[in-house]
């Protein structure tokens, strides 16, 4: 056996307690499945029968070989979550706390964080975090669009098993975009009543870019739907059809709305901002108010951003109510480079091309019980910038290094 594999193996034994997620979930058990971008990666099970399996399209499945084969499927029940070790972990200082990464929709560990990321020109996160002696740990989850409540489990159970191989009594959480909701809801105990309530097992939250107070943009500027299409892009719809080349087609299946979406995460984000910030008023955008209230404009059918919250739950109201525990630790970082994805996005107001800033910084309900906000900070990223530019990816570390605040 080689160097890393004696030195991770030897992590699974440091622990001499055994942090429980669910009932169901055991941290102690978990199967290695193969990895060319990571020092090693775990397939972790919570059979509990509310883990389900989620609805999937094409567009939405697990197209990376490497995953598919870790989960066993394109399409795997949210009762398995990857967690992956960085490369170099084994040389990492244990007394340092532990890490754990948490991807953003439409992405995974291996898109973002690796230590050759796909699609990115840069070094993953992890490498960066590594090179500080910093334990990382990244999860991916079961479904890119999946129920942020179902992947706040996935987080709870990953913190469990970091905790069970490291020993440590906390982790540290960095979470990018819709990551940063399901990673939320476990540390505010803001999920149903049979998930895991907080543990007091997280030291720092760290969000890239999340959308603490909701997202619109997909109602805001309607010709996103045509953007989604022309790029064959893996996100959601909010018109239900549309003329495209001249043709009346039906995307019911690739929209938002209804129980049975793919994207049912993506609902659980949507929020109005038109109230703040108005509705679009650029040149060239189609359907503007029909797409925002719902109903039939000149080339598309929308049910509208209300009957979108309400199928999501109301996730975003809800968790206004649900102040993060007073031990955590909080820190944002937002973008304001409105130019993403080859398209400008978002202009109504400042921010990183997809996401509001003022959304991004809205931490006060997270606040109320106490939680500590050590940092936060805008800076000229747009919203995936966030997650891979070497210079976020140095304040992410600055932020981890800070000394816990003095209590006054």
């Amino acid at each position: 056996m080689n160097k890393p594999a004696l030195l991770i193996s030897a992590l699974t034994l440091l622990s001499a307690t055994t942090a429980h997620a669910t009932e169901k979930f055991d941290p102690s058990q978990a199967t290695e499945v193969p990895t060319k971008r990571w020092a090693k990666t775990e397939r972790l099970d919570d059979p509990h029968p509310k883990m389900k399996q989620e609805k999937f399209i094409p567009l939405v499945a697990h197209h990376d070989p490497e995953l598919a084969e870790d989960f066993g499927s394109k399409t795997p029940s949210s009762r398995y979550s990857l967690l992956h070790y960085a490369k170099g972990i084994e040389e990492a200082d244990q007394s340092k706390t532990p890490v754990l990464l948490v991807h953003g929709a439409g992405l995974t560990s291996n898109h973002c964080y690796a230590d050759k990321p796909i699609e990115q020109p840069y070094p993953g996160l992890a490498a960066r975090l590594i090179a500080d002696k910093i334990p990382t740990f990244a999860l991916t989850f079961s479904h890119i669009h999946g129920d942020n409540y179902l992947q706040a489990e996935q987080v709870a159970n990953a913190i469990a098993r970091i905790r069970h191989v490291t020993g440590a009594k906390k982790v540290d959480l960095v979470a990018h975009s819709k990551g940063g909701v399901s990673t939320r809801i476990y540390v505010s105990s803001a999920g149903h009543e049979w998930m895991t309530k907080f543990r007091e097992d997280v030291r720092r939250y760290v969000m890239l870019g999340t959308p603490n107070l909701g997202i619109d943009v997909s109602f805001a500027y309607p010709n996103l739907n045509y953007w989604i299409l022309e790029h064959k892009s893996p996100a959601p719809m909010s018109w239900l059809n549309g003329l495209y080349y001249g043709k009346r087609i039906d995307w019911s299946d690739r929209t938002l709305y209804g129980p049975d979406s793919p994207f049912p995460g993506q609902a659980q984000l949507v929020e109005r901002w038109d109230q703040r910030y108005g509705r679009t008023t650029s040149k060239g955008q189609f359907d503007v108010d029909s797409t925002y209230d719902g109903g039939k404009g000149l080339v598309s059918h929308s049910l509208g951003i209300d009957r979108a919250i309400k199928d999501g739950g109301h996730c975003i109201a809800r968790l206004q109510k649900k102040p993060v525990h007073k031990s955590v630790e909080l820190a944002v970082l937002a973008g304001s480079h409105s130019w993403v994805m080859g398209l400008v996005g978002e202009r109504r107001g400042p921010s990183d091309g997809l996401l509001l800033v003022e959304s991004a910084f809205a931490t006060e309900p997270m606040e109320k019980d106490g939680a500590k906000l050590i940092r936060k900070d805008l800076r000229r990223f747009n919203h995936l910038e966030l997650v891979y530019h070497p210079r976020a990816n140095d304040w992410v570390a600055e932020t981890l290094a800070m000394p816990t605040p003095k209590e006054d």
